[in-house]
């Protein structure tokens, strides 16, 4: 094959593919108001939530069959809704939050330019937990 057909038919889309899986599970569970549980505070429902719906943009969400902006349904019901189904399942649950007054436990950023939000993240979170984001009661 060669290593110039290697670099650039192989490693080349490798690279980019991981990196893009890297960055968006890394966006999806991080966020400026992000919570971490102790183990006798932790419930898969609260951990759910804390993960986070981002909205990368139409075609990207369609590509991705709406696992990112899909994101906190697929922690709740990962056995029981289909990717297909993400979408209309998020809309369904923000309704039923909002409408039981707990919309605020839902997340959900636009992030239509991910490459700076995931410098942002590195630059500010990588290897920081503050005192104030672990709950302990």
């Amino acid at each position: 094959m060669g290593t110039a057909n290697f670099a650039v038919g192989i490693f080349a889309p490798w690279l980019v593919m991981s990196f893009w899986l890297f960055m968006v599970t890394y966006l999806q569970h991080h966020s400026e108001d992000g919570k971490l549980y102790t183990d006798d505070t932790f419930t898969f429902t609260k951990g759910a939530f804390e993960t986070v719906d981002r909205n990368y943009g139409k075609w990207f969400n369609r590509m991705s069959h709406h696992m990112m902006d899909g994101h906190v349904m697929h922690h709740l019901f990962f056995e029981k809704i289909p990717h297909y189904k993400l979408e209309t399942a998020t809309k369904a649950l923000v309704d039923g939050l909002e409408k039981d007054g707990k919309g605020h436990i839902y997340k959900h950023i636009d992030t239509q330019d991910f490459t700076q939000e995931i410098i942002q993240q590195f630059n500010e979170n990588w290897f920081f937990v503050e005192e104030k984001q672990i709950v302990r009661e």
